[in-house]
């Protein structure tokens, strides 16, 4: 019996391919909208370095990632470093890293919201149709757009993915021409080798400041392991998830260089001077209208990746008794998590909602999402862990290859990633010399999303000592055995794997 075709009635189709994989993944890192409006944030810090501090900032990315492709091709599981780090350092740490991933995507799903608002209405203004930019209307479009995500997630991945890459292909287009314009036409500077060069930086402290930012960048790569079940080979995650932090890696460089060449130091730095305005300058009000078009499109791309990451974490803490047992409830037919995908959309809209009620809500959303490069980089950080823990038994006496990829790499990365979410904790709260509710305020910016995680502590009481979740009681599942005659990289059915349901 062909369980792609025929699955059990918990189980998801095996049908997705890498190219589903690294299309989720590219939507969720969102590539085109960091160059289009996020560039000018990490200029303020890197300066001319811009393009030094993306290539700093993958090596640690890739190491972990290295690590995470191993995990998922002998523990696929669709909870990933929830389930990983638990078997790695116990179930009080996995479950504080789900918890974690559960609370950023909700925070990020509501702030994504509102700037699909923000960009409809600013595309109907830039076309004539109409001005507002009340935050009713802002948030009335965001919910709508979340609804049609929310529509497309539950069809199933595969027409998802197509959606996905007709959005992120529309806004690569735009973007890329305007950076080609740039090259072409900018002359701001003349393109340096010294860009490039990790010697550049002033100092110390302005490497590691940049190399934090510019990791955050790389946010939403790890999704690509969230369809691992789905896949039908267990090693399509891993190379899903290389290729997306590649092409990433590559438009960053690209983008950085072109606009270090068109634009001055000043309006680099200016997050309003990004892609809009360029475009505006290169090719008029045509070229403003197709910049906020691709932004749109990039981001509702991105929306509907993280609602499908997300809606897969919570169906796996579903089935380890973490939430309840509806969470893990599949499509009949079209075998989607539609509980957990309408509860985490849900959640998020209700977040959104508040924020009319209470104005300064969504200024804490905001600054959530402004410091979540902190959780983000402890999260790959200890997920990079978690790998050389796992495989530390196989490790005596293995190949170069393999110390490599599941010891030396993750753990080097790893302890990196965990570093540079230290450094910006502690630079933003040394920052300021007081706490304020501002989502400019740096001790603000460090509270918040370490009061998060500490949110998670009496949750995992409850669910431990109440709910008596079998994710803290039973011994997980035994790994997939790795291959005898090759490493443990070589391709593996999806359908011969083990998966792990603690």
């Amino acid at each position: 019996m062909d369980d792609g075709q025929n699955p059990r009635h918990d189980e998801f189709r095996k049908t997705l391919r890498t190219r589903h994989g690294v299309i989720i993944a590219l939507a969720n890192i969102s590539p085109t909208v960091s160059i289009g409006i996020g560039l000018g944030f990490l200029a303020a810090v890197a300066g001319t370095s811009l393009p030094a501090a993306f290539l700093l900032a993958a090596l640690p990315i890739l190491a972990v990632s290295g690590g995470y492709a191993r995990l998922a091709a002998r523990d696929p599981n669709c909870g990933t470093a929830y389930v990983w780090v638990r078997r790695a350092l116990g179930p009080w740490a996995g479950y504080l890293t789900g918890w974690t991933s559960v609370a950023t995507n909700i925070m990020f799903l509501s702030y994504a919201g509102q700037l699909t608002g923000q960009f409809t209405l600013q595309l109907a203004h830039e076309t004539g149709l109409f001005s507002t930019q009340s935050t009713l209307a802002v948030t009335l479009t965001g919910l709508l757009w979340t609804g049609l995500i929310v529509i497309g997630a539950v069809r199933g991945v595969k027409d998802a993915t197509a959606v996905q890459s007709v959005l992120l292909g529309l806004s690569a287009v735009v973007v890329l021409t305007v950076v080609v314009t740039a090259f072409v036409r900018g002359d701001a500077a003349p393109v340096q080798v010294s860009w490039f060069s990790p010697f550049a930086f002033p100092d110390t402290l302005t490497l590691l400041s940049a190399t934090v930012l510019a990791a955050y960048m790389f946010w939403g790569w790890e999704s690509a392991f969230s369809v691992v079940e789905e896949n039908a080979e267990a090693r399509s995650s891993g190379r899903a998830g290389l290729i997306a932090i590649v092409v990433t890696l590559v438009l960053f460089l690209i983008g950085a260089a072109g606009f270090l060449h068109a634009l001055t130091p000043g309006q680099l730095t200016d997050p309003l001077a990004g892609i809009t305005e360029l475009s505006r300058t290169f090719y008029g009000t045509g070229g403003a209208i197709a910049a906020i078009a691709a932004m749109l499109a990039a981001t509702v791309a991105c929306m509907q990746s993280s609602v499908i990451a997300g809606s897969r974490l919570t169906l796996a803490m579903g089935r380890d008794g973490v939430l309840g047992p509806s969470w893990a409830r599949l499509h009949p037919s079209r075998r989607t998590p539609v509980t957990s995908t309408l509860r985490t959309a849900g959640l998020a809209v209700a977040l959104s909602v508040a924020g009319l009620a209470v104005g300064e809500l969504s200024e804490v959303v905001l600054a959530v999402v402004n410091s979540v490069g902190i959780l983000v980089s402890l999260m790959y950080g200890i997920g990079g862990w978690a790998c050389v823990i796992t495989f530390r038994h196989e490790l005596r006496g293995g190949r170069l290859r393999d110390i490599l990829a599941v010891g030396v790499l993750p753990a080097l990365g790893g302890t990196a990633l965990l570093l540079l979410g230290g450094l910006v904790a502690y630079l933003q709260w040394t920052s300021v010399d007081h706490m304020a509710f501002d989502p400019e305020n740096g001790r603000f910016l460090t509270a918040l999303p370490l009061g998060a995680v500490l949110l998670g502590v009496p949750a995992a009481f409850w669910t431990r000592y109440r709910r008596k979740a079998a994710y803290f009681t039973q011994p997980a599942s035994p790994l997939a055995p790795a291959p005898a005659s090759v490493s443990a990289a070589a391709p593996m059915s999806a359908s011969s794997s083990t998966g792990v349901s603690a």
